[in-house]
């Protein structure tokens, strides 16, 4: 989407008023844990609203609060999983005094950004009682609101983003008698963000690429289907040399379902 002189287009401005406006009805995708054993008896389609609640820190000094706003998730009999999550993001806390920086940590935060559009799409490469390997792809678009800008320019903008990558989920415990569980997953990934040449101007120096790719690690364990206490790792690798862009960032994010 390109700007000229910080205004959109007509008809992309009115894209941008029917997003905002759905988005404000229900204020990266991180992983649901796969409940199932092997084949389902059928299909399922599940939609849910102010899902839960998340709190995010990162070592860009960052705290944040997280609202999954809507989802709908579906699942046929193959094992196979569809789901599409809308997040809102605000920052509740900056450590760090470079605005760059700040606006970068909503960049790498996979449900990060004003408003965030997560597409999930998963199939199982093995299942058993207690384990399930799958590969997964995820794809989303998010609008980022970065600092203030001389001129009366545009100060947000779009930045789509990929995961390819393994999922590997363990079913560590489970009581019946105490409805009680403990999973583990974890989810290696490569990892690719685009955005304008002009945003990248704008809020990053030009020291990021329109097409940015690296890595990513997500390890994760949920608590009584409520809790979820997420470590997520990445690093862009094509940044422009000696970059503060270009360093390893971990997050810690704990989840409430609601």
């Amino acid at each position: 989407m390109r700007c000229s002189r910080g205004y959109l287009h007509p008809k992309q401005r009115s894209l941008f008023v029917g997003f905002m406006l759905f988005s404000s009805l229900c204020l990266g995708q991180l992983l649901d844990v796969d409940y199932s054993s092997g084949t389902r008896e059928e299909s399922q389609l599940r939609v849910q609203f102010l899902r839960s609640g998340i709190l995010g820190v990162s070592s860009l000094k960052h705290l944040d609060l997280t609202v999954e706003g809507a989802k709908i998730r579906y699942d046929n009999r193959k094992g196979n999983q569809l789901s599409l999550t809308l997040y809102g993001t605000q920052t509740l806390w900056r450590g760090n005094r470079i605005d760059a920086l700040n606006t970068f940590d909503f960049l790498m935060n996979p449900i990060g950004g004003s408003v965030n559009g997560a597409l999930f799409y998963s199939v199982p490469l093995n299942s058993k009682d207690l384990h399930h390997n799958k590969m997964a792809l995820a794809i989303g678009n998010k609008w980022i609101q970065g600092p203030p800008l001389p001129n009366a320019q545009n100060t947000s903008f779009f930045d789509r983003y990929g995961r390819l990558g393994w999922v590997y989920q363990s079913k560590i415990t489970e009581d019946p008698l105490t409805n009680s569980s403990l999973y583990f997953w974890s989810f290696p990934a490569l990892l690719v963000h685009q955005g304008s040449a002009l945003s990248r101007q704008q809020f990053f120096n030009g020291e990021l690429n329109p097409w940015s790719y690296g890595y990513a690690i997500e390890l994760g364990m949920e608590y009584n289907s409520q809790f979820k206490f997420t470590l997520l790792g990445q690093q862009l690798l094509n940044t422009v040399s000696e970059s503060s862009f270009g360093q390893f960032v971990a997050r810690l994010i704990v989840s409430y379902r609601f």
